[in-house]
């Protein structure tokens, strides 16, 4: 308290002290005015001037009023007859003397209300940017506890799913021991294979995109063989494949990229099983690798249902699925693509998804070339 009293008795020093500046030069001025035979009228809108200044750089009604009333009695005093003092004999400068009275008070008062107005009005602008961020940042709670208990109710249905099949299979086989042949056994196993690889995807992905949300991903970038993990992230897919083709294309000489070589087969792997997803068991997948310029270029391509209009400018985003054609469409809760886009865009390069024009979808990335003489070409 004793703080805030001193405070505000050092602002009321420094606006006595402003006041007294003020009407030192406005007297000074009214002087000069005289000496150079100005006219009287001028002398008054110089000490008007001064009564405005004065409210301008104070606070409150009372330095305007004893600007105004200090003019006033100094004008009467130096520039009315009888000059030297205080009465005025002169009907006509008692009249003038009144009207710059009753206009100081007026323009001191109009400038204060004036003050206060935009204090106020500073004061609300505020107080709305406050409510506005307050809003978005309950907005963005309500968002993020949706997008949490969507997240968890997707994992909670994405796991039951293999693990029922998991645990059916294996209960099966335990089951019929000695009654299953061979055939039906094997089966058995590559389903639970099959939902296993699946598992470890989706948990795979989801610690990635923890680490790239609190930013805790860290790339080993070095230059790596295109080829290497293409060959990595196909032999990793092929038994989702069933009856569906995939193509591989690369050039002959060894295409050699900046990046860190487990990342980039897991944004490969994202972007296949995409495909597999969006296409019927008889449809056809292509992957393709090229060089341009300084740049490593990977594209996915497929014959499958494409991306739908709504969804083009979010797939990149979490959490945004929709329904392709194909029965495997219950696996995924929204994370692979926007995962790839992240990875992608922490190797400094970019990736692109879009619809083909005979039907399908086509994601394609690039990444920085490596220094590929050294490693020379593919024999």
């Amino acid at each position: 308290r004793t703080r805030g009293q001193n405070k505000v008795k050092s602002k009321h020093q420094i606006y006595c002290l402003r006041l007294l500046g003020v009407l030192a030069i406005t007297s000074g001025w009214s002087v000069l005015f005289n000496r150079l035979e100005l006219g009287r009228e001028n002398i008054l809108m110089l000490f008007n001037v001064g009564v405005l200044l004065t409210s301008y750089i104070t606070s409150g009604y009372q330095y305007g009023i004893l600007a105004s009333l200090f003019s006033v009695m100094f004008f009467n005093y130096a520039y009315t007859e009888p000059k030297g003092s205080f009465w005025i004999t002169d009907r006509e400068d008692f009249i003038l003397t009144a009207f710059f009275l009753a206009t100081t008070l007026l323009t001191s008062n109009l400038k204060v209300r004036l003050q206060k107005q935009l204090k106020l009005a500073r004061e609300n602008e505020q107080l709305a940017k406050e409510l506005s961020l307050e809003q978005e940042r309950i907005q963005f709670a309500m968002e993020k506890e949706q997008m949490r208990s969507h997240l968890l109710r997707s994992i909670s249905h994405d796991l039951r799913t293999p693990l029922t099949g998991i645990a059916g299979a294996s209960s099966l086989i335990e089951e019929s021991a000695g009654k299953l042949d061979e055939e039906s056994i094997t089966s058995l196993a590559k389903d639970i294979n099959e939902q296993a690889e699946w598992l470890i995807q989706l948990i795979e992905n989801i610690l990635n995109m923890t680490k790239i949300e609190s930013g805790n991903l860290c790339l080993e970038k070095k230059p790596e063989a295109a080829e290497d993990v293409i060959h990595n992230a196909v032999t990793y897919v092929k038994g989702r494949l069933k009856q569906r083709t995939i193509s591989v294309s690369i050039p002959e000489e060894v295409l050699f990229a900046e990046m860190d070589g487990k990342m980039i087969v897991q944004v490969l792997i994202n972007l296949l099983d995409n495909s597999i997803k969006h296409t019927k068991e008889e449809g056809k997948i292509e992957l393709k690798a090229w060089k341009e310029k300084n740049k490593i270029w990977f594209c996915v391509a497929d014959n499958g249902t494409g991306i739908k209009k709504q969804y083009l400018d979010k797939i990149f985003e979490e959490f945004v699925t929709f329904h392709p054609r194909s029965k495997d469409t219950g696996k995924g809760i929204g994370l692979g693509l926007a995962i790839c886009k992240a990875i992608i865009t922490a190797h400094g390069g970019e990736i692109i998804g879009e619809n083909n024009e005979d039907g399908g979808a086509k994601f394609s990335f690039w990444l920085w070339a490596g220094k590929e003489e050294t490693y020379g070409n593919r024999e």
